[in-house]
C-alpha cells in the first residue's frame, strides 16, 4: 500500500503524574491536621499530634512558615530552624501562661515579648486588657508586629530593659534569638541595642501604671529590679517571671527588696515565679467583660467549627455579618452544630434570637451548649420553635474564664416528618 499522507493519531499519554515531593506531603499532612483540629477542637491528642508534626517540619528547614490553631482562626508566623517552634509549643501546647490569677488585669506589660506568642495568648485570655510588648531583637520584633497586628489592644516597643537608659549588646545567645542575653559591660562598638527603664517604657506608652508585668528576659530581670523604689513596683498586682535555676537565688533576693512580703503571695507555676498582691488595686472587683459576638464581620479571623451540618449551600451560612443559619438534618439524624472556640473573661450571659424562617415546615429544636476546653458540658439550654416564630433568648451562667467552646445546635423536633424548609437561624448570638 502507498504510504498515507495522514499522520498517525497519537494515543493518550498513560504516564503517571509526578509523585509529590516530601515537602508537599508534609504540607498536606500539616493542613489536614489543622482542618481536623477545627472540626474537633476538644481533641487533645489531635492537638499533640499537630505540634509533633510542626516540630518535625520546622526543625529540618529554614524559612517562614505558620501555625494555625483552632482557638485563633488566623495563622501565627514562625521561622523554621529557630526556637520559634519551641516558644510556640510552650505557650499553646504546655500553656505556660495559663497560671491562675485572682483578677483580670487591665494593663499588661510583657518584657521580652519575643515574636508575640505570649501576647496573643494573653489577649485571648484577657480580651479587655491593653497589652504592651517590649522586644529588643530586630528580627524577632518584625515577627512580633506581624503576629499581633490583628489585635487593636496590643502595642509594641522595640527596646531592651535595664536599670537606666543606655545601650546594650549581645553577651551570649544560648538559645538563638529567644535566649539572647544582653549586657552593658561589653565593648562600645557592640552596644547597638537601646535600653530603657520600665518607668520610661510606661511613659513612652502613655501609661501611668501597670497591673501585670510578665518578664521573660533570660537574666535581664535582675537589672530591671535593681531599684526597689520604682513607682510601678508599688502599684503592681501581678509579677510573673521565667527565671533560670542559676539566677533564682539572686532573683528571690531582689524580689524581697522590691515587694512587701506581707502584701504579696508567691507561687511557682512551671518555669514561672508568680507574685500576686493579696488585694489587687484595680482589678477587684472585676470589670464587666465586653460583649463578645460569636460572629463578626470586623477585620480579623474568628474560628468556627462545623459538626454534622448538611452538605448543602443552605446547611450553614452567615448573614447580616452577625447571624447564621444551621439547617437541621433529617428526623432522627445527628444534630447539626456550629462550634465557636472563645476565650472568656468573666462572661456570664448569653443572648440571641431564634428564628424558624421556613413555611411550611415542622418545629425545630434549637440548643445552646457551653463546654469547657476538655469538652465537659457546663450549660445546655434548648427551645422548640414553630414555623414562622421567633424567640428571644437571654440566660445567665456562672462567670466563665479561659478557653471554652460555645455550640449552636439544631435538630428536628420529635415526630417531625421531614426537614423541608427547616430554616433555623441564630440572630446575633453573643456572650456578655
Amino acid at each position: 500500500m502507498p504510504p498515507s499522507d495522514t499522520a498517525p493519531t497519537s494515543l493518550p499519554s498513560t504516564a503517571s503524574p509526578e509523585p509529590l515531593s516530601a515537602l508537599q506531603l508534609e504540607l498536606i499532612r500539616k493542613a489536614e491536621l489543622e482542618a481536623a483540629m477545627i472540626a474537633a477542637p476538644f481533641d487533645t491528642l489531635l492537638r499533640a499530634s499537630y505540634f509533633d508534626e510542626l516540630i518535625r517540619f520546622a526543625s529540618v528547614r529554614s524559612g517562614l512558615s505558620h501555625a494555625l490553631l483552632p482557638e485563633l482562626g488566623y495563622p501565627l508566623a514562625l521561622r523554621c530552624g529557630t526556637t520559634d517552634i519551641v516558644a510556640l509549643a510552650r505557650v499553646f501546647r504546655s500553656r505556660a501562661y495559663d497560671f491562675p490569677m485572682r483578677a483580670s488585669p487591665a494593663r499588661i506589660l510583657i518584657l521580652g515579648a519575643y515574636v508575640g506568642y505570649s501576647a496573643v495568648f494573653l489577649a485571648h485570655r484577657f480580651p479587655a486588657a491593653r497589652i504592651l510588648c517590649v522586644e529588643p531583637a530586630p528580627a524577632s520584633f518584625r515577627l512580633l508586629e506581624i503576629n499581633t497586628r490583628a489585635f487593636k489592644q496590643i502595642e509594641t516597643q522595640r527596646s531592651a530593659v535595664w536599670h537606666s537608659p543606655t545601650r546594650l549588646g549581645v553577651q551570649s545567645r544560648s538559645l538563638g534569638d529567644w535566649g539572647q542575653q544582653l549586657h552593658d559591660q561589653i565593648p562600645d562598638a557592640e552596644r547597638n541595642i537601646p535600653a530603657l527603664t520600665v518607668s520610661e517604657i510606661l511613659r513612652v506608652a502613655g501609661w501611668d501604671q501597670v497591673d501585670m508585668v510578665v518578664c521573660d528576659m533570660m537574666g535581664g530581670e535582675l537589672a530591671m529590679l535593681a531599684d526597689p523604689r520604682q513607682r510601678w513596683l508599688h502599684t503592681l498586682d501581678t509579677f510573673a517571671a521565667s527565671v533560670s535555676d542559676a539566677n533564682f537565688a539572686a532573683f528571690s533576693t531582689a524580689m524581697q527588696a522590691c515587694l512587701e512580703p506581707t502584701l504579696h503571695e508567691y507561687a511557682r507555676h512551671g518555669d514561672f515565679h508568680v507574685f500576686e498582691r493579696h488585694s489587687p488595686f484595680r482589678a477587684l472587683p472585676r470589670p464587666l467583660p465586653r460583649a463578645m459576638p460569636l460572629i463578626s464581620a470586623e477585620p480579623g479571623h474568628f474560628p468556627i467549627g462545623l459538626q454534622d451540618t448538611p452538605a448543602t449551600p443552605w446547611g450553614f451560612y452567615i448573614f447580616d455579618g452577625e447571624s447564621c443559619q444551621i439547617h437541621p438534618n433529617g428526623p432522627g439524624e445527628r444534630p447539626a452544630r456550629a462550634v465557636f472556640p472563645r476565650t472568656l473573661d468573666g462572661h456570664s450571659r448569653f443572648t440571641t434570637t431564634l428564628l424558624h424562617a421556613g413555611r411550611p415546615s415542622a418545629p425545630i429544636v434549637f440548643t445552646v451548649i457551653i463546654a469547657g476546653e476538655d469538652g465537659t458540658e457546663l450549660v445546655r439550654q434548648s427551645w422548640t420553635v414553630n414555623p414562622g416564630e421567633r424567640q428571644d433568648v437571654d440566660f445567665s451562667v456562672p462567670p466563665l474564664h479561659g478557653r471554652h467552646h460555645l455550640l449552636l445546635q439544631t435538630e428536628m423536633a420529635a415526630g417531625a416528618p421531614y426537614n423541608y424548609n427547616a430554616w433555623a437561624q441564630f440572630l446575633a448570638p453573643r456572650v456578655a
